[in-house]
C-alpha cells in the first residue's frame, strides 16, 4: 500500500485524526506483511510437496526398472534395481582373438573395429594372437573352430548399443561371441606359406587339408586367366582396374581374358557394351586392353573407340552377328526369358557360366578353378601366379597393394571387401 505524500495533508486536519490515520497507515502494513508471509509460506509447501512427490516417484521407477535417464522408457525385470539399458561409462572391454598368418582376417578386424567404436566409444580392444599361449588356450577352451573371433564381456548387455548386436551374438564360456562370417580353422595347413602348420610332416598342397583349396590348382606353364563381370558393375570395375597393372606386367605369360556373366543388371546399356568388348577381344585382340583401359576411366564407349582407333564399321558387322546368334537383343525385348523376370539374359559365355557356377561380378577363375582374392594389383599377381609350374621373374616385381575404388575412375581406393553384383 502506497504512503501518503505530504503535499496531501489538508490545512486545519486536527491531531487526533493525523494520529488515527498514521496508526490505520501502520495496520494497513502489518496487515499487507501478514498476506505476504501467508503466500510464502504457501509457495515454499508446494515447493516441497513437489519435491516429495518427485524423490517417492523416482524410487518407485527404480524398483520398476524404468530408466529416467534416457530419451526411451524400457521396463526390465522387476526385481531388477537399475535399468539395463542405462547407456554406461564405464570401459567395455572386448578381446580379439586372430591369426596373424591369415591376412584377411586381419584386414577384417581392421575394418570391423572402427564400427563398433562407433556403438561403443570407449571399448577396450586386447587382440590376441593363435600362436600365443594364450591365444591356443583361450580356442581350446571356448571351443571355438573359426578365426577371428570377436568376445564380449557380459556387461555388454547393460550398455545402450547393445540391442543393435544382440542377434549376432552366441554364448562362449564367460564371453558372447560376435559372428561375422570368420572361416579360418588355425588348426589346418594353410596351404600357400610354405610352412607345415599342423604338423603332419606335410607341407601346404601336399597335405590333404588342401586337396580341395584354390591355391593348389593345377600348375600350368601358361596359366588360363578368366575374370567374369557385368560391364557396368562397380564391384566388377574394382577387379578390372586391380587387375590391369597385373596383365600389362605378365603380357603373354598368360592367357587373359574378360568374360561376362550371363545375365546383366544394369540395362540395355550393358548388354550392348558387353557385345562390344566381347568383339574387341575377339577381332581387335592388340587393342582390347587400351580399350578397357580408356573404358575404365568413364565408361564412354565412343571416346574410347575413337581415341584407340577401332573400325567401328568391322566391329559392328562382328556386333550384329554374335547379337543374333546368341539373340540378346531378341531376349531382351522379350521380358518371359528374363532371369527370375527381372534381369534381361546374355548367353555369350554362358556355358562356361554354368561350368564354374558365377554368380555375381566379379568372378575370378584361375587354370579352371574359382579363386578367392583380394583385388589390389599385389594380392591379384600373387593369385595368378601361384598358376605357373614354374614362377617368371615379373612374380617378384613389388605391385600396388592399395584396393581400387569400385566403379569407374582410376582415382580414390575402396576396401578389399567382397562385394558383388548378383
Amino acid at each position: 500500500m502506497a504512503r501518503r505524500k505530504k503535499s496531501d495533508k489538508k490545512p486545519g486536519r486536527s491531531k487526533e485524526k493525523e494520529r488515527v490515520t498514521k496508526r490505520g497507515d501502520k495496520e494497513d502494513i502489518v496487515e499487507e506483511d501478514k498476506i505476504n508471509l501467508q503466500i510464502d509460506k504457501n509457495l515454499i509447501n508446494l515447493i516441497m510437496t513437489a519435491i516429495i512427490f518427485f524423490i517417492i516417484g523416482f524410487i518407485v521407477a527404480g524398483s520398476m526398472g524404468f530408466d529416467l535417464t534416457s530419451k526411451s522408457i524400457s521396463v526390465t525385470n522387476v526385481t531388477t534395481t537399475i535399468a539395463t539399458t542405462i547407456p554406461k561409462e564405464e570401459t567395455l572391454n572386448v578381446i580379439i582373438l586372430n591369426d596373424k598368418r591369415c591376412s584377411e582376417c586381419v584386414n577384417l578386424i581392421k575394418r570391423l573395429i572402427p564400427q563398433l567404436r562407433d556403438l561403443f566409444p570407449r571399448m577396450n580392444v586386447k587382440e590376441i594372437d593363435y600362436s600365443s599361449d594364450e591365444g591356443k588356450d583361450l580356442y581350446n577352451t571356448l571351443n571355438l573352430k573359426y578365426l577371428p573371433a570377436i568376445l564380449f564381456e557380459e556387461s555388454v548387455k547393460e550398455y545402450a548399443n547393445y540391442n543393435s548386436i544382440q542377434r549376432y551374438l552366441e554364448k562362449r564360456g564367460n564371453y558372447l561371441s560376435l559372428r561375422i562370417g570368420a572361416n579360418f580353422d588355425p588348426t589346418a595347413e594353410i596351404c600357400d606359406n610354405g610352412i607345415d602348420d599342423n604338423g603332419n610332416g606335410l607341407i601346404d598342397c601336399n597335405d590333404s587339408d588342401c586337396e580341395h583349396m584354390w591355391v593348389c590348382m593345377p600348375k600350368l606353364e601358361k596359366p588360363r586367366v578368366e575374370l567374369f563381370v557385368m560391364a557396368f558393375c562397380p564391384y566388377g570395375i574394382q577387379m578390372e582396374k586391380g587387375i590391369l597393372p597385373v596383365v600389362n606386367l605378365l603380357e603373354d605369360k598368360i592367357d587373359f581374358e574378360v568374360k561376362f556373366c550371363s545375365y546383366a543388371m544394369h540395362g540395355k546399356k550393358e548388354l550392348d557394351e558387353q557385345l562390344n568388348q566381347y568383339c574387341i577381344q575377339r577381332d581387335f585382340k592388340d587393342k582390347y586392353i587400351p580399350y578397357l583401359t580408356c573404358f575404365l576411366k568413364e565408361g564412354d564407349t565412343n571416346q574410347c573407340l575413337t581415341e584407340i582407333g577401332i573400325n567401328q564399321e568391322e566391329l559392328n558387322e562382328c556386333i550384329q552377328q554374335v547379337d543374333t546368334k546368341y539373340k540378346v537383343t531378341e531376349k531382351y525385348n522379350d521380358k518371359s526369358t528374363w532371369l527370375n523376370g527381372r534381369f534381361p539374359v546374355f548367353d555369350v559365355y554362358k556355358e562356361d557360366n554354368d561350368k564354374y557356377k558365377v554368380t555375381g561380378s566379379p568372378t575370378l577363375v584361375i587354370n579352371g578353378v574359382v579363386a578367392r582374392t583380394r583385388r589390389d594389383p599385389a594380392s591379384l599377381l600373387h593369385a595368378i601366379c601361384l598358376g605357373f609350374k614354374d614362377k617368371p621373374e615379373e612374380c617378384n616385381e613389388n605391385l600396388s597393394s592399395v584396393t581400387p575404388s569400385p566403379g569407374f575412375g582410376f582415382s580414390g581406393s575402396g576396401s578389399g571387401s567382397s562385394g558383388s553384383c548378383s
